[in-house]
């Protein structure tokens, strides 16, 4: 009967053992995996913050881009009507340079 008291103490020690281990290897596993989690994450936030940027100035650039687009069809418009005007005052009948 000895025997069997000490056997199932030597177990109990021997799982308490091996559950400790057990506890300490889950406790670091997730204390690294919570330091990748925290090093993507800042890695995620720089990207967002590029991507952010990156479409304000595509906004910015492609919204100078209209007006100055729209500026030069004004002024193609106007220099065509002077070319026209101009035309026309050489072409008048009857008038002597």
């Amino acid at each position: 009967m000895e025997n069997l008291e000490r056997l199932l103490i030597d177990v109990k020690e021997s799982l308490e053992r091996q559950i400790g281990d057990l506890d300490r290897k889950v406790t670091d596993g997730f204390a690294s995996m919570s330091t990748r989690f925290d090093t993507q994450a800042a890695r995620l936030d720089r990207q967002a913050a590029l991507q952010q940027t990156g479409g304000r100035w595509s906004i910015g650039i492609n919204a100078r881009a209209e007006r100055i687009d729209s500026a030069l069809e004004v002024k193609d418009r106007e220099i065509a009507d002077l070319r026209e005007r101009v035309k026309r005052l050489e072409n008048r009948p009857g008038e002597a340079a």
